[in-house]
């Protein structure tokens, strides 16, 4: 029989480590964002005012799945809207159950949400990987349990795909506005003296002289994330001293699994421009850029044309910089993915039902193609209605509601109990 058990308490996590680890290793898409660690820091510097609900789903008393989530403020023209959702924060590019077992433990965990007290106004499941791992399981349990399960694209991904190719067949495919930019930025920064690059490799922690690179690390809190009108770190909303703080206690034990990168451009042996990312199977998502400030804004492209020629020569996947900004990544990408949403919007919920009206009709509408069948929504028309989309809030707002003041719904209407995907 499957069961669903719930910790809201970030201490009684550690209790679960040696399961959590476990079960990592089976989890297709598996990032260090589906970590403990991850979550413990996650709690510890944007916890405030989120409410813990952690699923551990179970067949004959062994754990078979986690499914992480936090019920979020979000603040909008209606009012206060508290949304049942991932611990992501734009950190990643997709996100979503822990486990092998993906069908079963996502129904089992959406059953247990459907069974217990309301403590959410809707549920907003983002970075689902749709067309990928996923494949609509998260949609389907959702429907299972008689949610709406509606699924929209969420975030427009600008990869560089570096497998399969030479840095002369990439540099051939940018347009010549793009390879004039890349060769007067690198004349730029050499005029400094001579130009280095450094790559962190992974390490066995527990080799003698593992080195985690703090002294590199103390270089880059003093970096200028700036570029233009733009901030070149992920992580949404949060002040940029939230951020650097994260970034700093995710890095032990990123570096302790293997998935912590660091790419450093140096001039006359002095760190000019720094990249921090983290690695997983399918390429490196990075999530800070930044220079020194009193050096020239042309270092950082150098810096990223530096680590694609690396990646492409290491043999990786991808490199994803569509987490620090959107049309900074444009420059670089040959290669496009999106991750989607996936809504259920309460029918008791005034609020819930205003944003969903108003969500739909910002959706851009998709004219069918020729032979009739159903057209893909255009990238432009797309990162429209992501614009458009509500944020979530650092800090709970103080107008959020109380949870003896939320209703119930009827278990009435539930559906049987099943398995999709």
């Amino acid at each position: 029989m499957i069961t669903v058990a719930e910790i809201n308490d970030i201490e009684r996590l550690d209790h679960f480590r040696l399961a959590w680890r476990d079960l990592l290793g089976k989890t297709r898409g598996a990032t260090f964002a589906h970590s403990p660690e991850w979550l413990e820091h996650y709690w510890a510097h944007f916890g405030k005012g989120l409410k813990l609900r952690v699923l551990f789903v179970t067949l004959r008393n062994k754990i078979i799945g986690i499914v992480p989530l936090v019920v979020k403020p979000v603040a909008t023209p209606l009012g206060t809207v508290r949304v049942l959702t991932y611990p992501l924060d734009n950190w990643g590019t997709f996100y979503g159950q822990i486990g092998g077992n993906s069908a079963a433990t996502m129904v089992s965990a959406i059953r247990h949400i459907r069974s217990t007290r309301r403590d959410w106004d809707l549920i907003d499941l983002r970075y689902v990987d749709q067309d990928g791992h996923d494949h609509r399981r998260t949609a389907n349990a959702l429907k299972s349990v008689g949610y709406q399960g509606s699924s929209a694209p969420w975030r427009r991904l600008s990869l560089v795909d570096t497998s399969d190719t030479s840095w002369i067949e990439y540099l051939a495919s940018r347009s010549p506005e793009a390879r004039e930019h890349i060769q007067q930025s690198e004349e730029i920064t050499a005029r400094d003296g001579h130009v280095s690059f450094y790559r962190s490799r992974l390490e066995d922690p527990l080799a003698p002289g593992w080195n985690p690179r703090w002294d590199l690390w103390s270089q880059f809190e003093q970096m200028d994330f700036r570029h233009g009108n733009q901030t070149l770190i992920a992580g949404g909303a949060h002040t940029l001293r939230q951020k650097l703080d994260f970034l700093r206690g995710i890095h032990g034990p990123a570096s302790r699994s293997g998935m912590a990168r660091i790419d450093a451009l140096f001039v006359n042996h002095r760190v000019v421009a720094f990249a921090y990312g983290l690695q997983h199977a399918a390429g490196t998502d990075y999530l800070a850029i930044g220079r020194a400030p009193d050096t020239n804004p042309e270092t950082v492209t150098t810096l990223i044309s530096n680590m694609i020629q690396q990646s492409i020569l290491d043999g990786e996947p991808a490199v994803n910089l569509s987490l620090l900004s959107p049309s900074a990544a444009s420059l670089w990408q040959n290669s496009v993915r999106h991750s989607y949403r996936c809504s259920h919007y309460p029918l008791t919920v005034p609020r819930s039902q205003l944003l969903r009206l108003n969500r739909w009709m910002q959706q851009p509408v998709a004219s069918p193609k020729a032979n009739g069948s159903p057209a893909m929504v255009s990238d432009s028309q797309a990162s429209r209605e992501i614009e458009s989309s509500i944020e979530l809030a650092a800090i709970a707002p103080e107008d959020w509601p109380e949870e003896n003041n939320m209703q119930v719904e009827p278990d009435s209407e539930r559906p049987p109990f099943r398995i999709v995907g």
